[in-house]
């Protein structure tokens, strides 16, 4: 695959890689000729849109799209302000057919990997691996298309952003959303090459199944029922949590051969034939493998973990010389995704990690759990209420209610219902999501234009929806109906959706947390909302440390692009270690842990990760805004707001900026 990837790019490139640029004094006449044709002496914001739009046209011009005049030529015939917004609305109806359509085809296409327990075909797999925008890039820009947007709606950075956003009105919001269009100029080839890439990354991780009967402790037993497969991470991690609930010893036993587990993927020493395999036994803890009963040697995995996340960093790294705005994966993922700097996010990351208060919680944590923390107690879920009640008792309550996929569908109008939403309100949205039994542990794909549906994606057994499934339902949830909103109640199209990433993870996150309020599990407890506020702390801790593996990994591999798959592994279990030891060893008392490596996301979802702490900082100021306000009528209202900056939308939504230091105030004024 990588070396298609690289005949491919030395094929199509070869006449970008040695474009030369404008002449500087075409640049010069272009914008004095277009000053002069459409003067406006009074007015500085028309002359700065000028230079803006022609600069950067210029910047993406190469040869085979003509000479510097026919450039100068092509500027002065398309720059035309008094049809501005005309073009901005032709633009709008255009892009939304255009990526609705895409995100369409790319549902149905991808239904049979995401969808069902049905054998995979190839032609499944490479129905998955087709991304039908993969040339559009190719054909904007061939046509000039792109070439018209940047001209007449130049790129602003974030900061000019947040610095106007709250002063511009919809339709100049949109104009400048409508300039992050087409920030690179990628070959359709590399496009479709990472493409493949990618789903060969989530094929690995969405067939990274434990079948847990056959994991077994040092004397042979067994803790795990036999119909459980669990999939890395998610459900490793989802059924450590809820062995919290359990107060015998076997629940420490399951969490340990959990967490063993969870090394022996880290480090790659896991029998392979194990993986997505059932009927032979393994014990992680003294790394035995037993085939028909009797102790048999093995073949580890072999670091294709770590193969298949350099495959992904170097399909990302070979779009860097064709993104002049953003020109590594680092600043794609970051500056153009997140609209925030790798050093801000670092920042409000080390803040949080860095505060005594954490100390303080780990020993309240010990004090609970009368015992003496481990590294898995990252994950300590007896602040959430459900910590007073059992597993099976709540899988009871799910698999009555939800026994099937289409009996979570239908009863979604309820979940809003009791929410607060009103009859008519929670069905005009629930008609616009649909409920399908997911492959992996489940996810929301959200519509690309109004007329389509979102979709949510959940594991069902066939025993009906198990309670860590609702958890993760209630999840997808808040993320289809963000999506769903942000969609139809936002005027324009260019105005639809959030932020980013992190975003609609804090509003999945306040729907996730009513997960047991739904069910009807009550909790009369004083201390509740302290409980809260520890819980969505302590996971906002967790997976700082996560993200910051994650974005250190990168930057390691953009130091090392030649590493080898067992070079990366080494050096990802070192950067983990780091981490660990420089915030949470304090915490811990326990150095040297490599836990923080565990998450399927650094393989299939470049740079993602950073986006979930920053959602849990969201989630805490829109929770703090939302106490004793209406949530229906307030969540509606915020997840109208639309696509503008981060700083500006959380002013809107909350009346005030994005900030780690309140989170941190609000806990260290806590007793523990």
């Amino acid at each position: 695959m990588l070396m298609v990837l690289n005949s491919c790019r030395n094929a199509e490139t070869k006449e970008e890689s040695g474009a030369k640029k404008i002449p500087a004094s075409t640049i010069a006449e272009t914008i004095k000729e277009l000053e002069s044709k459409f003067p406006s002496p009074d007015k500085d914001s028309d002359k700065d849109l000028i230079r803006r739009g022609v600069e950067l046209t210029a910047g993406f011009w190469i040869p085979s799209d003509g000479s510097p005049e026919e450039f100068k030529t092509f500027c002065l015939d398309n720059y035309n302000p008094q049809n501005r917004k005309l073009l901005l609305e032709r633009f709008s109806k255009n892009l939304e057919a255009v990526y609705g359509c895409f995100m369409r085809i790319g549902a149905v296409v991808q239904f049979p990997l995401h969808v069902g327990n049905d054998p995979l075909l190839p032609a499944d797999k490479t129905f998955a691996a087709w991304s039908p925008g993969a040339h559009l890039n190719d054909d904007w820009f061939g046509n000039k298309l792109a070439m018209i947007l940047h001209l007449n709606f130049p790129y602003y950075s974030p900061e000019e952003r947040n610095a106007g956003g709250l002063a511009w009105n919809d339709e100049e919001n949109a104009a400048v959303n409508l300039g992050l269009y087409f920030a690179s100029r990628v070959p359709g080839s590399l496009q479709q090459a990472a493409s493949e890439i990618a789903t060969r990354a989530e094929l690995y991780v969405s067939d990274y199944n434990i079948y847990m009967h056959n994991v077994v402790d040092e004397n042979g037993r067994r803790y795990f029922p036999e119909d459980m497969r669990l999939i890395s991470h998610w459900g490793l991690r989802d059924e450590l949590k809820s062995s919290y609930a359990d107060k015998t010893d076997a629940g420490l036993a399951k969490q340990k051969l959990v967490f063993d587990l969870m090394l022996r993927i880290i480090n790659q020493d896991i029998p392979r034939e194990f993986v997505n395999a059932k009927g032979n036994d393994y014990c992680p803890t003294n790394n035995k493998f037993f085939r028909d009963g009797k102790e048999a040697a093995f073949e580890r995995e072999n670091d294709e973990r770590y193969a298949r996340l350099l495959e992904v960093f170097r399909a990302e790294k070979s779009f860097d010389e064709f993104s002049p705005l953003y020109p590594d994966a680092i600043r794609r993922a970051f500056d153009q995704g997140l609209e925030m700097t790798f050093d801000e996010v670092e920042k409000i990351f080390t803040t949080v990690l860095s505060a005594p208060a954490n100390k303080r919680i780990g020993q309240y944590i010990a004090r609970r759990l009368g015992r003496p923390l481990l590294p898995y107690d990252i994950w300590y879920d007896g602040f959430k209420t459900r910590s007073s009640v059992s597993e099976a008792e709540l899988t009871a309550k799910t698999e009555r209610r939800f026994p099937n996929a289409e009996a979570l569908e239908r009863k979604l109008p309820e979940i809003l219902q009791f929410l607060g939403y009103s009859k008519e309100r929670a069905g005009e949205i629930c008609s616009r999501v649909a409920v399908d039994a997911a492959r992996g542990s489940g996810h929301a794909m959200g519509a690309g234009m109004r007329g389509d549906i979102s979709r949510l994606r959940v594991r069902v057994p066939e025993t009906g929806l198990n309670y860590n499934g609702f958890n993760i339902a209630m999840h997808e949830f808040g993320h289809n109906v963000e999506q769903t909103v942000s969609l139809y109640d936002v005027k324009d199209y260019l105005n639809s959706g959030i932020p980013n990433t992190a975003f609609t993870e804090a509003l999945a996150f306040i729907f996730q947390k009513r997960d047991l309020d739904v069910l009807g599990v009550v909790e009369n407890n004083p201390d509740k909302q302290k409980f809260t506020d520890l819980d969505i702390y302590w996971g906002a801790v967790e997976i700082m440390g996560v993200a910051l593996v994650d974005m250190y990994a990168w930057k390691w591999m953009y130091a090392n692009p030649e590493a080898t798959p067992a070079e990366l592994r080494g050096a990802v279990v070192a950067i983990a270690k780091d981490v660990w030891n420089k915030y949470y060893a304090p915490v811990f008392g326990i150095d040297n842990s490599p836990i923080l490596a565990i998450y399927s996301h650094m393989i299939s979802y470049p740079l993602y990760l950073a986006a979930y702490p920053l959602g849990h900082l969201i989630e805490f100021q829109l929770e703090q805004h939302l106490a004793g306000k209406d949530f229906a009528r307030e969540t509606d209202r915020i997840y109208s707001i639309g696509h503008r900056s981060p700083e500006v939308w959380m002013t809107k939504a909350t009346g005030s900026k994005l900030s780690p230091e309140a989170f941190v105030r609000k806990i260290e004024g806590y007793e523990f």
